[in-house]
């Protein structure tokens, strides 16, 4: 807005032309004087509301973090601490970590001298009132053939913070909130990066689906050393990924973060070996984007190759042989022992399609007890002869995480006619579908195995998860129109309620517990 002032007519007197000229100058001051001041006031109450909205947004976010992060710990420590078959702890991680601190590399744990006296200390059924279960036995000494991550990268730095050991009913929901975290914060950085137009209510339903279709639930109600190198796999891949996505997205190909990520991926090899596969499919994807410039390649490499070469030093001081973690020398019917005549982990493409069954679509179990769905209890090794040894809780990725299901049909949502629009850019597509194929990697060296384990959904339930909610929220940026929004929204709200219901279900512990866990607290 502006004001004019006009000139006087001429018949005026030089000096009545005068005085009126100040006047209306005066005048035209005060005036956008006044509009100035009006303008300012408008501006500061809509960048007030404005900020009004962000702080509640953020709020409301937060809050929704928190609430999940706290879920884990609640679930885990709520079932108390455990034992094992002839001993009265499974915290081997924390001992193992206590020994480190000595320089040493076996277990603080003195096989029995009736173990060491037998003809075949291997012998499964010999050897059971004497052994430590899951333990591996070389030269008279116990080794934990787990891989030795979680204990440097948690236990240890607990003991020597506070020195006292931590629990795995602790451990394992720390190593969850952090592969959570980076899950949200991944999928953030992609929303970002797209400029995809997410309402309030959308955001929630990714925060909360994110947490509960991970299926950690399967894990949190038993948290033992076998769920505590899983949630740390969990966790290294899900950062790794977030830091690839930096080095990609933000940074263009910077060496910190490629060397970051290449560090990550290493260590989750270090908590779960058959990661290996998902470190091979990441470089050789950012090695064919990076084409002629091998210098962002060689530092993700060389992050990875020197997790490699830790480990494997770490694994002939105990076994002397770097390839050998372990699972030849264990007491169990599953020993590779070659004089072994047991069950071996071999491979079984037997039982492949079988596994894939219960990996994928295995249903829950509906009765009368409380919280009334549970997991089906099934033998984990089907595929396999003889009589079953033990059972185990087990549902199917998809009716337990439906946005799994979007997520194992990423390939379609990413082809070239549905992301005509630009909803994503090329290196988002690049990225997602290197999480794509990574999951479904892993997913099958498990079918292959033929071992088909609650615990194991976790190691890609979370990739195909987080490829569904990309896909989710692709689509809502192309849906016009009320009634399709509408009924989105409505299949997307069933869907995060379903899922969240159904893994706090799975997670809840008994009644007995709680309330042990009420009065102990």
């Amino acid at each position: 807005m502006s004001l004019q002032i006009k000139e006087f007519p001429g018949w005026l007197p030089f000096s009545q032309r005068g005085t009126l000229s100040r006047l209306h100058l005066n005048l035209h001051r005060a005036i956008m004087l006044r509009v100035g001041n009006f303008r300012n006031k408008a501006t500061e109450t809509g960048n007030g509301q404005n900020y009004l909205t962000r702080f509640r947004r953020r709020l409301v976010i937060g809050l929704l973090l928190f609430g999940v992060s706290s879920s884990y710990l609640f679930f885990s420590i709520a079932r108390g601490p455990r034992g094992m078959h002839g001993y009265p702890t499974d915290e081997l991680y924390a001992l193992l970590a206590t020994n480190f601190l000595q320089g040493k590399t076996a277990l603080p744990i003195e096989p029995r001298p009736q173990l060491l006296s037998l003809p075949d200390p291997y012998d499964p059924e010999a050897n059971w009132p004497y052994r430590l279960h899951e333990a591996s036995l070389y030269k008279g000494h116990y080794y934990l053939y787990f891989g030795a991550v979680p204990a440097v990268t948690l236990f240890l730095p607990y003991r020597l913070v506070t020195g006292l050991d931590l629990p795995n009913r602790i451990a394992v929901p720390i190593f969850c909130i952090g592969g959570y975290l980076s899950s949200c914060a991944l999928f953030f950085l992609l929303a970002r990066h797209n400029r995809w137009a997410l309402p309030l209510w959308l955001e929630c339903a990714i925060i909360v689906s994110l947490g509960s279709m991970s299926l950690v639930s399967v894990m949190l109600r038993r948290p033992s050393f076998y769920e505590v190198a899983v949630a740390g796999g969990y966790f290294f891949v899900m950062a790794g990924f977030l830091a690839l996505a930096r080095a990609t997205l933000v940074r263009h190909a910077h060496g910190k973060w490629l060397l970051l990520t290449g560090l990550l991926f290493g260590l989750s090899v270090g908590c779960r070996p058959h990661f290996v596969v998902i470190c091979g499919i990441v470089l050789v994807a950012f090695a064919l984007r990076a084409g002629r410039s091998p210098g962002p390649v060689i530092a993700m490499a060389a992050g990875m190759a020197a997790c490699g070469i830790l480990l494997g030093w770490y694994n002939y001081v105990r076994f002397d042989n770097p390839l050998e973690f372990g699972r030849t020398y264990q007491l169990t019917v599953f020993s590779s022992n070659p004089n072994s005549t047991y069950l071996g982990l071999e491979l079984n493409p037997h039982a492949t399609l079988r596994s894939a069954k219960n990996f994928l679509f295995l249903a829950p179990q509906i009765d009368t007890t409380l919280p009334f769905l549970h997991t089906a209890t099934i033998y984990p090794l089907m595929g396999r002869g003889g009589q079953p040894l033990w059972t185990e809780g087990m549902v199917g990725l998809i009716p337990a995480a439906p946005f799994a299901l979007l997520g194992l049909y990423l390939p379609l949502f990413l082809s070239r006619r549905l992301t005509a629009h630009r909803s994503v850019d090329e290196l988002s597509v690049w990225l997602l579908y290197t999480m794509y194929w990574s999951g479904l990697a892993v997913l099958l060296v498990l079918c292959i195995v033929g071992w088909v384990l609650g615990r194991y959904l976790v190691d890609f339930a979370a990739i195909f998860t987080f490829g569904g909610v990309s896909v989710a929220t692709m689509l809502w940026q192309n849906i016009s129109g009320r009634p399709a929004r509408l009924i989105f929204s409505c299949a997307v709200g069933a869907a995060t309620v379903y899922g969240a219901v159904l893994n706090v279900a799975f997670a809840t512990p008994s009644l007995e517990s709680m309330l042990k866990f009420l009065r102990n607290s």
